[in-house]
């Protein structure tokens, strides 16, 4: 395979399979190579997404793309289908800032993006408790747009302009980005959103979000043509965990639902509500129907695999964790029945706890 200039990150189960860790590696990884690197956030707030920067810190990103959290030469951009709670997005750059991680000077916020409301959150409030939605207002923005009623941020550029957001023309960010993801000097990383059983028509529906979820729906929302990359320099991360979750309520069947507790595992919240998250046991049937909506160019990324005890272990005195034998055949099962490479596996949420296979 030639050298890869677009990388896309989806969700293969109901979200919440570590988006954000595998970005952040994938980033960490192609700046190591020595190329630029750009990571782009789709998608709205609803989607909380977590990564370690190299000082260790947890930040969990609902509007910043969480790749920039890996270095300080990594240029984000949020595309033309974003929705931007600007309140979010305000305070996400004051504390990555005050942390000593620079945004205004390398992010770019496109004109075109829609502009969430608290109208908007009013709107999907009755959806909380009907389909288990996160009532942040992305649906309701979605809607707004269609029917042409809805602002964009071009439309509220001077308040972006007061706080030094750097705003650029929507069809100039996608004359950058199909540049770059031809440019072998460069890298663009995508980081998708949702899970791909939560697309609106992956067949879970109401009980879904408010678009597809499939990386051509990603890149459409970002304005890249994937047929210019000449195939072979695109590749889609399929990401996956051994036990998939939904959302806490009225969110849609999982397979094997068990509890946090018969699993011996702590309670996992929602990164963005703080709700507790349900569990289920592990289903191939969506993992297959999600690499076969995201192929050819496929790849599974595999997170969390320390929920499994006898997959990893500890080396020595440190805290370092690596695959067992067992661990080791469960990967190598995953590529003999779904006829793919795993190409990422994580034993923890760090940097150095992701490792290329």
């Amino acid at each position: 395979m030639g050298t890869v200039t677009l990388q896309v990150v989806v969700g293969g189960q109901f979200g919440s399979e570590a988006k954000g860790a595998v970005t952040a590696a994938i980033c960490n990884d192609e700046w190591a190579s020595g190329r630029d690197v750009t990571v782009v956030r789709i998608g709205g707030p609803n989607a909380g997404h977590s990564a370690v920067d190299k000082l260790g810190r947890l930040w969990a990103l609902r509007q910043i793309p969480v790749g920039m959290v890996v270095d300080d030469q990594v240029t984000g951009v949020i595309a033309d289908g974003s929705e931007i709670d600007f309140p979010v997005l305000l305070d996400e750059i004051t504390q990555l800032e005050d942390a000593g991680i620079p945004i205004r000077d390398r992010l770019y916020v496109s004109d075109e993006a829609t502009l969430i409301t608290d109208a908007h959150k009013a709107t999907e409030g009755g959806m909380v408790g009907r389909i288990g939605s996160t009532g942040k207002g992305i649906g309701a923005a979605r809607a707004d747009r269609i029917m042409r009623i809805a602002r964009r941020v071009g439309d509220d550029q001077v308040t972006f302009d007061h706080y030094g957001i750097r705003v650029k023309r929507g069809l100039e960010v996608c004359e950058n980005l199909n540049r770059m993801a031809r440019d072998f000097g460069n890298s663009v990383v995508l980081e998708g959103t949702q899970g791909y059983g939560l697309g609106l028509t992956a067949g879970f529906y109401p009980q879904c979000t408010s678009s597809n979820t499939r990386a051509v729906d990603f890149l459409a929302m970002a304005g890249i043509n994937p047929w210019g990359t000449l195939g072979q320099r695109t590749v889609v991360h399929v990401v996956v965990r051994p036990y998939p979750i939904r959302v806490a309520g009225n969110s849609g069947p999982l397979h094997g639902e068990t509890t946090w507790a018969d699993l011996g595992l702590d309670v996992e919240l929602t990164t963005v509500t703080r709700k507790p998250r349900r569990v289920g046991t592990w289903d191939e049937t969506v993992v297959r129907a999600a690499l076969t909506a995201n192929a050819p160019n496929v790849r599974l990324a595999c997170s969390m695999l320390d929920q499994i005890p006898e997959y990893v272990e500890q080396i020595g005195d440190s805290d370092i964790k690596v695959l067992t034998p067992a661990g080791r055949d469960w990967i190598h099962g995953l590529e003999a029945e779904f006829e793919t490479e795993v190409n990422w596996y994580g034993t923890g949420p760090r940097l150095q706890d992701w490792r290329k296979n």
